[in-house]
């Protein structure tokens, strides 16, 4: 193997000589400095006197000793280093001024190579020269300058990378604001047509799969103002069709996202369904296609193809991640807003349901109120006599169609209140209502049954100067209510407590007993509608279980409300809470608006 050119070994060539002494001989008194090893410890074959002279100790330099051997172990080891490299990569290698200071190749330039020997074993090539102070320099300004231009270049590479991450996360957060605001389907599928990416200079189609398998078109929107028009052609006619290689039909084969930019012309032959619209397309200039999948919860909702216009512009990674994750934004939005579709629509249905029944429920109350007031009249009638003797027996069997006349009116009417209360018909005359004389006028209504029942009770106890806002009539149904069902769920010997007390701005009125109580899963139930309880079973001889519900709806109407506290077997308390009026001499000193 000769050594490179370039070297002054290169020119020393045997074959130049009468035979190999004369060679080792002009070798051996050449101005140059050369040294030949051979074998993987660099077993020095020859060097010349130039060469020699560079050694710490001369002698050392002589053939058959290692050439690192002939320097200090610091010297030896970097020298050992670089031979090695060498003969084990074949790549000449050139040091040039750049090794440490204090060593003997320091402000020289050391050139090795490999060379093979006629036994085929490899060896090394050796050359030292000086290098002048002007020459030093030079190679150190040329480096620096190399440096500097690197550091430059990299500098830019991470100010574009960071100026298109920049423009990305703008990008990214103000679609997906947009998407956010999308509540319903239609907005979003509007914001969807929108999806261009600027960064890209990259136009869309939006496709969108129906309920029946079919593809819509949704919209085809160009970046460019300008080209929007030879876009907008395009709709209403270039039409997805089952082997389409991009859009919808691509993603019904397979939901991998897929990036086309070769044989354009033929993507655009295959995809565009008419002269025509290839034409068209042509015009509006594609140099890839990019199709990615709307994929929701697993499941295909359309696909949005970006078209890019700029050449020279490959896809790279971080634009296909872009396209993927503005995309997957836009398929959750795109569910949820579906979702919200549905719920608007069950709920319209279940409201539209609600009404009939509320409207059936009226109407079927107040037709049955007219037959059942006339029972009760013509029973009056004939138990008076009017219509002939009526002897005892047939008295008591009056009398016993003539409660059970009157209970089924009260259910009816009930049922009429519910109606009323649940349509927002019920009209509210808010006023000051004094909160122990209310609670008084309630218990009066229903003192007899407290007797019947043998309950304890204490009267109502309070602040009797305390008040509130209400309506008196309301609060009067409300606390007959709260009180029948007390009575009625209180075992004869039980006990009933009637008090107010003022908390903040709101007035509380209590009604709890010593009953059976509640279980607490069952709390929020007893207020719904034809919900009662009687040992925990539904009881439907005594009522039909809307007391509670209207109750509940009056209260609230009167920015109020009621909640229950119970336990099993300990009893149960109901609270009234109602605005607080305000004192008079508050009132006195609020400024009028």
């Amino acid at each position: 193997m000769e050594p490179a050119e370039g070297h002054a070994i290169s020119r020393l060539h045997p074959g130049r000589f009468a035979n190999a002494d004369q060679f080792a001989c002009y070798l051996e008194n050449a101005p140059v400095r050369i040294a030949v090893t051979t074998g993987p410890n660099h077993i020095l074959v020859c060097a010349n006197s130039a060469f020699r002279a560079l050694l710490p100790t001369p002698e050392r330099g002589s053939p058959g000793r290692s050439l690192a051997d002939a320097f200090p172990e610091a010297e030896a080891g970097e020298l050992r280093a670089i031979l090695d490299d060498v003969l084990h990569s074949g790549a000449p290698a050139e040091h040039y001024g750049d090794l440490p200071r204090g060593t003997w190749l320091h402000g020289r330039s050391l050139s090795v190579w490999r060379v093979t020997h006629e036994d085929d074993a490899d060896g090394l090539g050796i050359e030292v020269t000086d290098i002048t102070q002007t020459g030093f320099t030079q190679d150190l300004q040329r480096k620096l300058s190399e440096r500097m231009l690197l550091a430059a270049l990299r500098e830019r590479d991470v100010a574009d990378t960071a100026e298109a991450a920049r423009k990305r996360a703008v990008f990214l957060a103000h679609a997906g604001r947009l998407l956010a605001e999308s509540l319903d389907r239609a907005s979003t599928l509007i914001t969807l047509t929108r999806l261009t990416l600027p960064v890209l200079d990259a136009w869309c189609i939006v496709d969108i799969l129906a309920a029946d398998g079919t593809i819509r078109r949704l919209g085809i929107i160009h970046a460019n103002p300008e080209k929007q028009y030879l876009a907008s052609q395009l709709e209403g006619r270039w039409l997805p069709q089952p082997d389409d290689p991009i859009g919808a039909p691509a993603m019904m084969r397979s939901t991998d996202t897929l990036a086309i930019n070769v044989n354009i012309d033929l993507t655009i032959a295959a995809a565009s369904n008419g002269e025509e619209n290839r034409r068209i397309l042509k015009e509006l200039g594609i140099c890839w296609f990019l199709t990615v999948p709307l994929l929701a919860r697993g499941k295909l909702l359309g696909a949005v193809t970006f078209v890019g216009t700029r050449a020279g512009s490959p896809l790279a990674a971080a634009d296909i991640e872009l396209a993927e994750d503005i995309v997957a934004r836009a398929a959750l939005a795109l569910d949820s807003a579906q979702v919200h579709d549905e719920a608007l629509g069950l709920k319209r249905a279940a409201e539209s349901a609600n009404q009939a029944k509320t409207a059936f429920l009226g109407a079927m109350s107040h037709e049955l109120r007219t037959p059942l007031n006339a029972i009760g009249g013509y029973i009056e009638l004939i138990d008076m006599g009017l219509r002939g003797p009526v002897t005892e027996a047939q008295h008591t069997d009056l009398a016993r169609v003539k409660a059970s006349q009157q209970h089924l009116l009260i259910l009816v009417t009930e049922i009429l209140n519910f109606v009323r209360v649940g349509s927002g018909r019920v009209l509210y005359d808010i006023s000051n209502v004094n909160a122990c004389g209310a609670l008084k006028r309630g218990v009066e209504l229903i003192e007899p049954l407290i007797g019947r029942k043998g309950l304890k009770w204490d009267g109502v106890t309070g602040d009797a100067k305390l008040m509130m806002r209400a309506d008196p009539e309301k609060v009067t149904q409300i606390l007959v209510n709260l009180l029948s069902n007390a009575i009625k769920f209180t075992d004869a010997g039980g006990a009933l407590f009637v008090n107010c007390v003022a908390v903040d701005d709101k007035v509380l009125l209590i009604v709890a007993d010593t009953g059976r109580g509640i279980p607490p899963e069952k709390f929020e139930s007893v207020f719904e509608p034809f919900i009662q309880l009687k040992d925990g079973l539904a009881d439907r001889e005594s009522g039909v279980g809307l007391g509670l519900a209207i109750s509940r709806d009056l209260a609230r109407a009167m920015n109020g409300d009621i909640a229950v506290e119970s336990e099993e077997g300990g009893g149960s308390r109901f609270t009234l809470t109602l605005p607080r009026a305000m004192e008079p001499s508050a009132a006195a000193s609020t400024p009028a608006n």
